[in-house]
């Protein structure tokens, strides 16, 4: 069942790779149809992943079809399909620099104008939870709140779209936003967007977040 999207989850992981967001078997990724969840398998390489070992659950978490184990963070990919409607694929990453941003718990400020229509203002980082938990999945949630990204603390990000490309640019967007924020903060100070543009571009990322 599923099998185009089977086959367009595998090719958005390959690039997750071949876009340094993932190594190895790190991360994650997942597509909703209508009410059941196509996600990426649990410790396999992506470069050795088949279409065979996409995973289908349902919305309880319950595997549908598949031999493999589903992504150890099922959870959360679960939790944020359940608070957001609009939510239909999510990329789940462990890139350098967003990474850095959550090891330090430090959240990614308003410091580019094309980043808040984006992923929205502040992106928040999450309170920690061991991965994998309930605890986790809804500490991630919470910091979504008008947002299509967060940082996951001590673990890496994640970004919500409507589709899986779309995902995936909002995973590079958030990578890039955070080296060049980690750049400028060893260079000198960091200014930050004026409060005003701030306000009015969350505004053009909550009203696109609608369609």
């Amino acid at each position: 069942m599923y099998e185009e999207k089977k086959k367009e989850l595998l090719d958005l992981c390959l690039q997750m790779v071949e876009n340094d967001l993932v190594i190895g078997s790190s991360g994650n990724a997942s597509l909703r149809v209508d009410e059941h969840v196509v996600i990426s398998p649990s410790s396999v390489h992506y470069t050795e992943m088949s279409i065979e070992d996409m995973v289908v659950v349902d919305m309880n978490g319950d595997v549908i079809e598949g031999t493999r184990n589903p992504s150890i963070e099922m959870l959360m990919h679960l939790e944020i399909y359940a608070a957001r409607d609009k939510a239909l694929a999510i990329v789940h990453t462990h890139s350098i620099y967003a990474s850095a941003m959550a090891v330090i718990q430090e959240p990614l400020p308003p410091i580019l104008d094309e980043i808040i229509p984006k992923l929205g203002a502040t992106i928040r980082v999450s309170s920690y939870a061991m991965p994998g938990t309930k605890d986790l999945a809804k500490n991630v949630v919470e910091v979504l709140e008008s947002r299509s990204a967060a940082l996951i603390a001590n673990h890496g990000a994640v970004c919500y779209a409507k589709t899986l490309k779309e995902a995936l640019f909002l995973s590079i967007i958030l990578e890039r936003a955070c080296k060049i924020y980690m750049t400028a903060k060893c260079a000198g100070k960091v200014n930050e967007l004026p409060e005003e543009v701030v306000e009015d571009e969350q505004d053009i990322h909550d009203m696109l977040a609608q369609y």
